[in-house]
C-alpha cells in the first residue's frame, strides 16, 4: 500500500472533491490539534483532544474520502492511521459518516468491517432534484405555496453583499427560540470570501422584509446543502420556508445538482419528528447518517 502521509492546515492538499474538504474550508476552523491523513486512496481529516481524534466536528459530516483501492486497502489505510494515533496517545477515533449521497466517501460496510462500532443513527433527508417535484409535495404544502404566491411572497438569489444581513436576520430568529446561531459573523465572512463558489443564500421577501431566509453550500457538482435556515417569528404563521425551499429546489435543479440535502431531523439518534414531517412534506426522503467509534 502506498505510504501514509500526514498534513497540518498549513501543509493540506488542495482539489479534494467537497467544499467541507477545502484547504481553506479547514484554515477557517478552531481545532485541538489538526491532523489529516492521506494516500492515493484515501483521506481522513482529525481534530485531536485528549481522548478521541473527531474527524472534522464542526461540519455536518466527516469521514474517509474515497479516491481508489478495495476494502483490503482501507484495512490497511486504517491500521497505518491507528498506530500512528496511537503515538499520540489517542483513545479512539469517531467518524461523522455522511448519508449515502455522498458518493466520493467510503462504504459504510468497510467501516462496520474495519473494526469500528456504531454509536447512533441520525435520520437524514434530501430533496431528489426532478422537474416534477413540486407535483410529489404534501396537499398542505401546495396550498400553502398557492397562498405565499397569491399573498405577495416572492423568492430571490440574495448578492454575496448580502451575508452580513443575512447572518443578523438567522442570529434575530435563533434569539427568538432562546438559541444562538453556531457561526459568528466574522467565521462566516472568512468563508464565504475564501470559498466563494460555495456559499449562496437566498430568501423570500414581502415587500423590503424579509420572511423566511437560508444560507447553503455547494458541497459538491451533485449536492447543495440547507445549511443555516430561518423564519421570522413575524411571518411564522404564514410557513414562508415552503416557499424558500421551492425556490432552493427549482434554483439548484437548473444549475444541474441531483440532490438538495435537508439534513439530519434527529439529535444523536433521537427524532426530531415535527421536523421530520415538515421535510417529508416537502418531498423528502430519509437515509441514514451513522456515528461510529473505534477504540484504538
Amino acid at each position: 500500500m502506498a505510504t501514509v502521509k500526514h498534513f497540518s492546515t498549513e501543509n493540506i492538499e488542495g482539489n479534494l472533491p467537497l467544499a467541507y474538504f477545502q484547504k481553506e474550508y479547514f484554515q477557517t476552523q478552531a481545532y485541538s490539534q489538526f491532523v489529516a491523513y492521506s494516500n492515493e486512496d484515501f483521506f481522513i481529516p482529525f481534530d485531536i483532544t485528549q481522548e478521541n481524534a473527531i474527524s472534522i466536528p464542526m461540519s455536518p459530516f466527516g469521514s474517509f474520502i474515497h479516491r481508489n483501492g478495495d476494502e483490503n486497502n482501507f484495512e490497511a489505510f486504517i491500521e497505518s492511521i491507528s498506530k500512528e494515533l496511537n503515538k499520540k496517545k489517542v483513545g479512539s477515533m469517531i467518524i461523522h459518516h455522511p448519508s449515502n449521497i455522498y458518493s466520493s466517501m467510503v462504504q459504510e460496510d468497510w467501516i462496520k468491517n474495519a473494526s469500528f462500532s456504531e454509536v447512533y443513527q441520525d435520520i437524514n433527508q434530501h430533496i431528489e432534484l426532478k422537474p416534477e417535484w413540486e407535483s410529489t409535495i404534501h396537499n398542505m404544502q401546495k396550498r400553502k405555496l398557492e397562498t405565499l404566491r397569491n399573498e405577495g411572497f416572492e423568492f430571490r438569489l440574495m448578492g454575496k453583499d448580502e451575508f452580513e444581513v443575512a447572518h443578523q436576520f438567522l442570529s434575530i430568529c435563533r434569539q427568538a427560540q432562546g438559541l444562538q446561531i453556531n457561526i459568528a459573523w466574522d467565521k462566516l465572512k472568512t468563508l464565504t470570501e475564501k470559498l466563494p463558489d460555495s456559499y449562496d443564500c437566498f430568501g423570500v421577501f414581502r415587500g423590503d422584509r424579509i420572511s423566511a431566509l437560508c444560507i447553503c453550500v455547494k458541497v459538491n457538482r451533485d449536492v447543495a446543502y440547507y445549511y443555516l435556515p430561518a423564519t421570522s417569528p413575524m411571518f411564522r404563521d404564514k410557513s414562508p420556508m415552503v416557499l424558500l425551499i421551492s425556490g432552493m429546489v427549482d434554483h439548484y435543479l437548473k444549475e444541474g445538482f441531483k440532490k438538495f440535502d435537508l439534513g439530519v431531523s434527529s439529535y444523536q439518534g433521537s427524532p426530531q419528528e415535527t421536523l421530520r414531517m415538515f421535510k417529508n412534506r416537502m418531498g423528502a426522503t430519509e437515509t441514514l447518517k451513522t456515528t461510529f467509534v473505534k477504540e484504538l
